[in-house]
């Protein structure tokens, strides 16, 4: 039988001046990249414990990874003792709550992970911090957005890309589950529906679980249904498309909460890709999105159709934009996370 005493975790003697990532759940794997570029740029040396599933998914396919070490979601409880996490300087816990038996707080499933000298929770929606956290130090509260009494630390960084060229086919990605709670892809529809009447050349990639039935004709051949893919194939798709899609909803009530409580995982893609978005203006400004590095619109067709005509010169200024506000958020997480590790 197997010990875990030969896990090859508990046997590695970290470098000095380390530092190590941990995701309890099978998803969350694209925003570890970006903290382990953050902290290479400050000098540490960065050691990764992940899930079986997110391992071979393999988030980190475009850039050299190492000390990646991964288990069976069950059998963290072997791995999360002090004897093992003791050897790290500081721990990042990727994800504050995990999800194999409903919402259940990391810091309360692995009490020795939660007595760890230096410990700090990235946290995807700010009521886990008022549920779990909320005795926990501002500075070791993390959000991938900038809320109130949280430390904002945006990670989007996913290896060598290369920008397409503007061509006359215009091809829009949306990436996520077709779910009514987080993308509106019946106003997606409706907006092809009317694009194709007026003769325009698009197509849209959507990435995701789920299905749309019945699509007639003239909207299905606009349509490539991806499904879900791993990371490789997912980042390949949306580096050949011009144009994001994130489909949030003014009118939907639920899709508040991608301004109030928790980002849209859309943000990451747009920022480490350098994919214009086309955004409904009631959510632009959160992001940083505006009429020099995005499409805003009040209606989805007009904002498509704007993206479809744009000139060549007009696609290489908003991308020109977009690198800038990326690099600024990028300067700005790096800043923070420098200032919690010192203070």
């Amino acid at each position: 039988m197997f010990s875990f005493l030969q896990h090859p975790f508990a046997k590695n003697c970290p470098k000095k001046h380390n530092v190590l990532l941990i995701e309890t759940n099978g998803c969350h794997g694209e925003v570890i990249g970006g903290y382990v570029k953050y902290f290479q740029e400050l000098g540490y040396n960065v050691y990764i414990l992940i899930s079986n599933t997110i391992k071979k998914e393999n988030p980190f396919c475009r850039y050299d990874v190492k000390n990646i070490y991964s288990c069976n979601p069950k059998k963290f409880s072997k791995l999360l003792v002090a004897e093992y996490l003791n050897r790290y300087d500081h721990i990042f816990v990727m994800s504050s709550v995990n999800y194999d038996h409903g919402v259940q707080s990391v810091k309360t499933l692995y009490p020795d992970l939660a007595a760890h000298k230096s410990v700090y929770y990235i946290h995807h929606q700010i009521p886990y911090i008022y549920r779990f956290y909320r005795k926990t130090n501002t500075k070791h509260n993390i959000m991938l957005g900038k809320f109130k009494n949280t430390v904002f630390i945006n990670p989007h960084l996913f290896g060598k890309y290369c920008i397409p060229q503007k061509s006359d086919k215009t091809i829009f990605v949306s990436v996520g589950g077709i779910n009514p709670k987080r993308k509106n892809h019946t106003m997606l529809l409706s907006a092809i529906t009317e694009l194709d009447a007026m003769g325009l050349d698009f197509m849209v990639w959507i990435i995701g679980s789920g299905s749309l039935k019945h699509l007639q004709p003239n909207v299905r051949k606009h349509i490539r249904l991806l499904g879900h893919l791993d990371y490789k194939d997912m980042y390949n798709f949306v580096e050949k498309s011009h144009f994001f899609l994130p489909l949030l909803d003014d009118k939907n009530i639920k899709h508040n909460r991608y301004i109030t409580t928790q980002v849209t995982g859309s943000a990451q893609l747009i920022y480490g890709f350098r994919k214009i978005p086309v955004i409904h203006k009631k959510f632009a400004k959160f992001y940083r999105f505006n009429s020099k590095n995005a499409v805003i619109y009040e209606n989805l067709v007009n904002g498509m159709k704007s993206a479809i005509l744009m000139k060549p010169s007009e696609y290489s200024q908003h991308i020109t934009q977009l690198d800038n506000t990326a690099t600024s958020i990028y300067n700005e997480s790096l800043n923070n996370l420098k200032d919690i590790l010192n203070a």
